[in-house]
């Protein structure tokens, strides 16, 4: 009888157990998560990002924090969450938020102030040959990326205001489509779509995701606006803050210059009836 009575006991207190284990893991799970979000958005939104490593030839950089917290962006270091409809880094369909069920037009150019690029020479002669200071605004998307179809629109309103805006500096915007540009997609490292840079005599200040679609306006518009505002010895003190990931971006765009070189060579070769170049 004793042991059955024990038995009884010991079978009692591990259904206790279980059931309190199972309470206590999704806690557990989601307090660092939390914990790490409110520290983030402590210092949100006046504060540079910068997701770097020493084996990344494109990261994260020179962009304002998302006012949102982090887990709810589209990048968060190396770690893609989408939430809106966006592709992770393997390409898979993210969670998704429920609200409209109309399908977004995908569109495939902008009109307007934005420029749409289509060859490499294009992208290389529109952040090169430019005005002293100038910022050119990139825009790359896909038309795959149902968040990229929501931005199009955003991201045209945003180049008419400030095209009609007296800026401190010349400021241009332009847009690179992956399945038409391949070539400077991949030279360039851009992995994540909608994805952003921002180019000042030629080079590179800034590289980011830009995020869920509804976030765009405040991480892209609060951005270059930063940057329009930044004084001559603000820009010496980024550069030297950054001057790796300047330095990075520099030599994707040697290897898309080279890409392009060996390209037109290959076409007169053939155009002149050689074989090789």
């Amino acid at each position: 009888m004793n042991a059955i009575h024990d038995n009884r006991v010991g079978s009692k207190i591990a259904a206790i157990f279980m059931v309190a284990l199972a309470m206590f893991l999704p806690l557990a799970m989601f307090l660092p998560l939390l914990s790490r979000n409110h520290r983030a958005l402590a210092f949100a939104p006046q504060y540079i990002i910068r997701e770097s490593s020493m084996n990344s030839r494109n990261a994260n950089y020179g962009a304002l924090k998302p006012t949102i917290p982090l887990y709810m962006a589209s990048t968060v270091s190396n770690m893609t969450v989408a939430t809106d409809g966006t592709n992770d880094d393997n390409g898979r369909e993210g969670i998704q938020l429920k609200g409209s069920q109309l399908k977004p037009k995908m569109l495939d150019h902008e009109e307007g102030p934005v420029t749409a690029i289509h060859s490499i020479a294009e992208f290389l002669n529109a952040i090169e040959n430019t005005k002293t200071n100038e910022l050119v605004i990139v825009k790359f998307h896909a038309k795959f990326c149902r968040v990229c179809s929501r931005v199009i629109l955003k991201y045209k309103k945003m180049s008419h205001r400030l095209a009609s805006t007296d800026t401190p500096v010349p400021i241009k915007f332009i847009s690179v489509e992956t399945t038409a540009n391949p070539k400077i997609i991949e030279k360039l490292g851009v992995k994540k779509f909608p994805f952003l840079q921002i180019y000042r005599n030629g080079e590179c200040v800034a590289s980011f995701g830009t995020g869920p679609a509804h976030n765009f306006q405040s991480v892209v518009g609060g951005t270059i606006e930063q940057k329009l505002k930044m004084s001559l010895e603000e820009w010496e003190a980024f550069q030297k803050e950054f001057k790796s990931e300047i330095e990075n971006s520099r030599e994707n765009l040697e290897f898309l210059r080279l890409e392009s070189e060996i390209g037109n060579s290959c076409s007169t070769s053939l155009t002149d009836g050689k074989v090789g170049p």
